[in-house]
């Protein structure tokens, strides 16, 4: 009998959002297909089904994250005028997203001793809608004269994304959400004093 309309997709949903949790909760190389599929109390066959593997099930659920996240920014960054504006929102989305689990498992998986050159590839591709922000502001920005470098917003865009991603390191000091804000927020003040016209 075939199964209705719309159930596979249901259930590969529904084995995504179990995934999430369970890498949030154990990490990545802590996680395995057995645990998921206890938590989701969906057969392995109809996991194995969806995702050959659980890297290909990780990176599905990094590239929703990434999608929702790429929405969710869209959605407050139209509504602001300044670039100056949506750098602050900027820092306001990485404190509150580095507060999110999965944020903390993509570098763990990326620091993996055996992943593949392609796969390695196919996450920055997923990240790529990310840092594109990044160099949409700064662009905006230089074009508007709002702010003011003699550098190429690439370059300048790479090393705001350095910046801000690699702050994630501070998260293991203890910041409570309010600190961490502010600490991104400074961040955003400090880079701004070097190009703001």
């Amino acid at each position: 009998m075939a199964r209705p309309v719309g159930q596979g997709e249901q259930t590969k949903k529904r084995i995504v959002e179990k995934a999430k949790v369970i890498f949030e909760r154990k990490g990545y190389a802590a996680t395995s297909m057995e645990d998921i599929r206890e938590y989701s109390q969906i057969s392995k066959g109809s996991i194995y089904y969806h995702f050959k593997s659980k890297e290909e099930l990780f990176l599905y659920t990094v590239e929703k994250a990434s999608e929702s996240w790429r929405m969710e920014w869209e959605k407050e960054a139209n509504q602001l005028a300044t670039a100056t504006e949506k750098l602050y929102l900027l820092a306001r989305f990485y404190a509150s997203d580095m507060q999110n689990p999965i944020s903390k498992i993509v570098p763990e998986y990326m620091g993996s001793e055996n992943i593949e050159e392609m796969v390695k590839e196919k996450l920055i591709h997923l990240v790529q809608p990310e840092y594109d922000v990044f160099y949409e502001i700064i662009n905006e920005g230089l074009r508007n004269q709002e702010f003011v470098s003699n550098k190429k917003a690439e370059d300048i865009s790479h090393i705001l994304y350095s910046t801000l991603t690699g702050m994630s390191i501070t998260q293991f000091l203890g910041y409570d959400e309010e600190k961490f804000y502010l600490l991104y927020q400074n961040a955003i003040e400090i880079f701004l004093n070097g190009i703001k016209n």
